[in-house]
């Protein structure tokens, strides 16, 4: 298949400077890999490549909601990191299935490409194994990619699991949106959450944690570091089983009090009966 259009569309190349050939390395490398790992190639893949020896377009986003495996999602990145691609700005995997082996060879690839902004991981069997490569390659240090975006939803790695992610990302600076629903957190990760909220340099402006089983004991310690989080502006703990006992409600009220920023509280579908909400809201205004 050759292409109608030069990559890049009709930019001439600057004096000096070498053509930009990483999307046709690319997809030359991602063949060979498939029949190296035995899988198919994408449908995705194959119409990105398509739309760019039509347009010229380069493929800037990584968006994935095709049962992969570990062996497919390995042969895309591998090809990415073999032609050292430089345009990829977000990376959404939902449901590929690509595991912990994905996830390891994918945190090569984020060390590697600093363009990347947005990484979602959606249901894709993540372990504390892979929320531990995650927690290394997001430390903050000249490897660290700038995401901004991180979404790990329904995968089951635990409190242990992030917890070994949040050492790495205590003090990140770039990240300014979290999701861990449904995966299966508890009081023990509370403390690792408090204390990456109460960062001084954090940006972190939205913490999405729906669907766990934090308590009284772990959101009352979510919501102390929610009270002094400077530019945290979203927090969304629906669906946490704690209830309406005195302590956590005075959690609530001083944390609506405190933080001036916060524009969004999520607490539904948990036992907050009318008497609690009430209490709430009487003593806050």
């Amino acid at each position: 298949m050759a292409p109608k259009k030069k990559a890049g569309g009709d930019k001439k190349k600057k004096e000096g400077d070498e053509e930009d050939l990483s999307v046709e390395n690319f997809w030359k490398a991602y063949k060979k890999k498939c029949v190296e790992y035995n899988c198919d190639v994408s449908k995705i893949i194959k119409g990105a490549m398509e739309k760019f020896f039509e347009e010229g377009d380069e493929i800037k986003k990584l968006h994935m909601w095709e049962e992969l495996g570990w062996p497919g999602v390995k042969a895309i990145v591998e090809s990415l990191i073999a032609a050292k691609y430089p345009h990829m700005v977000s990376i959404r995997l939902w449901k590929t299935y690509c595991e912990d082996e994905g996830v390891r060879i994918l945190c090569t690839f984020l060390e590697q490409c600093s363009s990347i902004l947005c990484l979602e991981l959606l249901d894709n069997k993540v372990t504390y194994l892979g929320c531990e490569f995650l927690g290394k390659t997001l430390t903050p240090g000249p490897k660290c990619p700038p995401i901004c975006i991180l979404k790990l939803d329904h995968n089951n790695f635990g409190s242990r699991g992030l917890n070994a992610l949040l050492k790495g990302i205590q003090s990140n600076e770039f990240l300014k949106t979290l999701s861990f629903a449904y995966c299966g957190i508890d009081a023990e990760a509370s403390r690792g959450l408090f204390e990456m909220l109460i960062f001084s340099k954090s940006h972190l402006e939205e913490l999405i944690l729906t669907g766990n089983n934090l308590r009284n004991e772990g959101a009352i310690m979510v919501l102390q570091g929610v009270s002094a989080a400077k530019e945290l502006k979203k927090i969304y703990l629906a669906d946490n089983q704690f209830n309406e006992a005195d302590e956590m409600l005075e959690a609530i009220k001083k944390c609506m009090t405190r933080n001036k920023n916060l524009a969004r509280y999520d607490f539904r579908n948990n036992d907050l009966k009318d008497k609690g909400k009430c209490k709430i809201t009487v003593n806050i205004f």
